[in-house]
């Protein structure tokens, strides 16, 4: 039992009975009987598999609860999260619960209980307990300075800054426990020739942060599990401190957050929660073998398995079950619910692109008008890329939206530089364009295209100026040539449609200039800039092609800019979209190399099978999967027809929908 000193002085009066039968009676009618199991069970270690929809954070606030209604004192327990907001979901849930804020609890995120310890400890670092915590932008400006500093040119300077290279390393080394060589090898290839400089890089900003009195990021991270490792009284001190832990979202663990939670075994109960079948941020160094390997590495952790959704008709799990299933690597579990039947899945097939967007369109007015509020309906994507018709249709439609993880489609910077190379053939004294195509070109800055400006705007036609040779510059006169010849080119066939002349753009040195400046999305920017070619051939003349688009861009400034009247469709990203539900969901581009992304081949097939189910189960009541039969090229990758996702899916689990019979 809790002593008297540990209770807060306002407890309800009826402490001593909520700790007896009447709070487990509660704890019965408030949870299923799996998520009672996971709140009130008493084993050393527990492993929570909680699906999609199961009330996961529900049962993790329960079980804080009952530990402290049991008599743990708060301020031995540990509490790790992934974000602050999960964080004060939490906190807010467990002060509801018990009626008052266990004060003492240590609950948080990992970085945040990371620089906690690391204040009382900083002396062991060479740093004071006031040091700083740089951000992502403070540690940019960092490197940024470090690489100026050097003798480099703008080759190396624009890849390791612009195009971020050094950071996006350097964090991956030091988040999987890899050298920089292994993270080049594995995942830029292509840029081995910059391993030296990066090492040396990387030693001047580990040198920089200590001069600093600052940690980073990762090294929250990083210097705790050292800090642990190195001062082995500091760590008995504080697996003494804990009499559990309990840790969110333990599929999304990396490998120094999993050797974290490690270093409180045999001392401290072990809580974790998570679902395999969801991890979906490889990216940011997740590792999902963390959470499948719990029971091996815990052999005697208790697994409770918490499978009923509350989410989604009995239909849409049927076809997730299905789904998952196909991945041989994870821990079983079956989603079931008991909430009212509903209509099976669509399965969609469509002409091309075009087609998918008018129906998704077409769908959403028709659900509107049954009733289901816009900001009801998502549509969700596994690239920014694929929204592109969905956008332009909706914005056709007049339909309020905003978009989430990614830029809306005619901001991406390579959108906007094809458009550029465009609007100087329509209006040669666009001085926008004319920097943004200019400085695009190896050896000419702004301070270089201003003087090139001044005296190009005092000709009578500043293109014509350009193309004779009457101007130019002074540095970087082999890019201003490659331009000058795409221009060229450009103006002898403005009248060849707008499908022709990107393909021109793409001829000349612009595909070179994408695959420099963004060799790790080369192919998906490509991509994009076909679908920009393939809505241009629409339009009869490129006048009213930059028009339409000129007056579409501010109705998709206004559409996006809905959080006013609080009625808008969700347009997003998968790993946008995860920890949300909507009652409708649409996921679109459902076809090979697109989703499954080609990137990653065979071997990220699992993970990318882990998304598609982290999507059909935002879907409370409709869900819409859709693909489409084009088989168009996209610069030598074929979007492959219907996405295996569709394809091992059982046929009485879905309804199949061909537009051209859909009324």
């Amino acid at each position: 039992m809790v002593e008297n000193s540990d209770l807060p002085s306002d407890l309800p009066f009826n402490w001593m009975e909520c700790l007896k039968d009447e709070w487990l009676e509660r704890l019965r009618r408030e949870l299923n009987p799996a998520q009672y199991q996971f709140a009130t069970s008493t084993e050393p270690v527990i492993l929570g598999l909680a699906g999609p929809g199961s009330g996961k954070t529900r049962a993790l606030v329960y079980r804080t609860a009952h530990l402290i209604m049991s008599g743990t004192s708060p301020q031995r327990i540990l509490l790790l999260t992934f974000t602050n907001k999960a964080a004060e979901e939490m906190k807010g849930r467990l002060e509801k619960l018990l009626g008052f804020w266990p004060q003492e609890l240590w609950a948080g995120t990992f970085h945040s209980i990371g620089a906690r310890i690391l204040r009382r400890h900083a002396s062991h670092f060479d740093r004071n307990s006031n040091f700083t915590i740089l951000d992502e932008e403070d540690s940019g400006q960092i490197l940024k300075q470090l690489v100026q500093s050097r003798s480099l040119g703008e080759y190396e300077r624009n890849f390791l800054i612009k195009r971020g290279l050094l950071g996006r390393v350097i964090s991956q080394a030091r988040n999987s426990e890899m050298s920089f060589r292994d993270v080049l090898a594995e995942s830029y290839p292509y840029q081995m020739e910059f391993l030296e400089l990066i090492e040396s890089l990387a030693g001047a900003y580990a040198r920089q942060k200590k001069e600093s009195n600052a940690f980073d990021f990762d090294d929250l991270l990083l210097a705790w599990l050292e800090l642990f490792q190195q001062q082995p009284a500091v760590c008995e001190y504080y697996r003494q401190r804990f009499d559990h832990v309990l840790v969110d979202e333990f599929q999304d663990t990396n490998i120094i957050q999993a050797r974290l939670v490690d270093q409180f075994a045999d001392s401290s109960s072990i809580c974790v929660v998570g679902d395999d079948a969801q991890s979906i941020y490889a990216f940011r160094y997740a590792n999902v073998h963390n959470i499948l390997s719990f029971p091996e590495k815990y052999p005697h952790c208790l697994i409770v398995r918490m499978e009923q959704n509350y989410r989604s008709t009995p239909q849409i799990l049927t076809l997730a079950n299905y789904s998952i299933r196909c991945n041989r690597d994870q821990l079983q579990k079956e989603l079931f619910s008991a909430n009212p039947p509903g209509e099976k899945p669509w399965i969609v097939g469509a002409r091309s692109a075009y087609q998918e967007a008018a129906f998704v369109a077409q769908r959403i007015r028709d659900l509107n008008r049954e009733g289901v509020p816009l900001s009801g309906i998502a549509v969700l994507y596994r690239s920014g890329y694929l929204s592109a018709e969905v956008e332009f249709e909706l914005v056709k439609r007049g339909f309020p939206y905003r978009t989430f993880g990614g830029v809306r489609f005619l901001q991406k910077a390579h959108i906007k530089d094809v458009l550029a190379y465009l609007k100087i053939i329509h209006n040669p004294f666009d001085e926008s364009a004319w920097r943004r195509v200019a400085t695009l070109q190896p050896g000419i800055g702004e301070a270089s295209f201003n003087r090139l400006w001044a005296e190009l705007k005092s000709n009578s036609d500043p293109l014509e100026a350009a193309l004779s040779g009457l101007v130019a510059p002074s540095r970087g006169r082999p890019g201003w040539e490659a331009l000058c010849s795409t221009m060229q080119a450009l103006r002898a066939q403005a009248d060849g449609g707008v499908a022709k002349l990107i393909a021109i753009i793409n001829a000349g040195n612009y595909e070179s200039i994408l695959k420099k400046n963004y060799p790790d999305q080369y192919e998906e920017r490509m991509r994009g800039i076909e679908r920009l070619a393939m809505y241009g051939e629409r339009f009869e003349t490129l006048a009213h092609f930059l028009e339409s688009l000129a007056l579409e861009e501010s109705l998709f400034a206004d559409a996006t800019d809905s959080e006013t009247a609080g009625e808008f469709i969700t347009l997003s990203t998968i790993h946008s979209a995860k920890g949300k539900e909507w009652d409708a969901v649409f996921v679109i581009g459902l076809n090979e190399n697109h989703f499954p992304s080609c990137r990653g081949g065979d071997r990220d097939l699992p993970e990318e099978r882990r998304l598609f189910y982290v999507a059909v189960t935002r879907a409370r009541r409709y869900l819409y999967l859709s693909t489409y039969w084009e088989n168009y090229r996209s610069y030598g990758t074929p979007s492959g027809g219907p996405s295996i996702f569709l394809r091992e899916l059982p046929q009485d689990c879905y309804e199949a929908i061909l537009l051209d019979e859909y009324d």
